[in-house]
């Protein structure tokens, strides 16, 4: 029986990398978004699904896009409105989205649930702050989302102990032509392209190679 994960997929690096990688070891990947209204999730579906349509894999299967509005709970948030946005000096903790990972997660983990899918992952890197990244975290969304829908579903974050040159090194290990050029993590984009000056822009300098 083929291996199946649901994946936290935003256009971003990591999560990239993850899906291809999955992919390469025989994995059926079923992408998941979480659309919350958010400045940039235009620009990330974008290169999202030219990404996932550029891998040409019959075991990736077609990406879910789930609605959760933030806008009632953040009202003005930098996140929503694009103004305020974290600058490339700005510390890593700046980009912290109240209840992210919370709201992904059990998202992911009913869809998962409920359509016979054993496994959710996500891409979270060595070196994250957040405590809605924390091993302790993900074991306790794993438990709440099995004891509400009586499934056995693991939730799991593979690449915890990589930082972002080491995933870096892991995709150029992939299959021959990964789409590196097709990621995208910008916080205000200008149309679909990045902006250069954001937090994202400058993680993204800093740890992935030129091209």
């Amino acid at each position: 029986m083929s291996k199946k994960a649901c994946v936290l997929a935003s256009g971003g690096f990591d999560s990239c990398v993850l899906i291809a990688d999955l992919l390469e070891r025989g994995f059926v990947v079923h992408p998941f978004y979480v659309s919350s209204g958010f400045y940039w999730e235009k620009a990330e579906l974008h290169w999202l699904r030219r990404f996932l349509a550029a891998l040409k894999a019959s075991r990736l299967k077609p990406l879910t896009v789930a609605e959760t509005p933030m806008r009632w709970i953040m009202g003005r948030h930098w996140s929503l409105t694009g103004k305020g946005v974290p600058s490339s000096r700005a510390a890593w903790d700046s980009v912290y989205l109240p209840g992210r990972n919370l709201l992904l997660l059990s998202q992911a983990g009913v869809y998962a649930a409920t359509h016979g899918i054993p496994l959710v992952l996500l891409g979270v890197l060595r070196g994250n702050p957040f405590a809605d990244s924390k091993p302790r975290f993900l074991k306790g969304m794993e438990s709440a989302i099995n004891d509400a829908l009586g499934s056995r579903l693991k939730v799991e974050a593979p690449y915890t102990k990589l930082g972002k040159k080491e995933v870096a090194r892991l995709a150029a290990s992939l299959a021959e032509r990964f789409p590196l050029e097709l990621t995208f993590s910008c916080l205000r984009p200008r149309g679909v392209k990045p902006c250069g000056k954001c937090s994202k822009c400058a993680e993204r300098r800093a740890g992935l190679p030129a091209g």
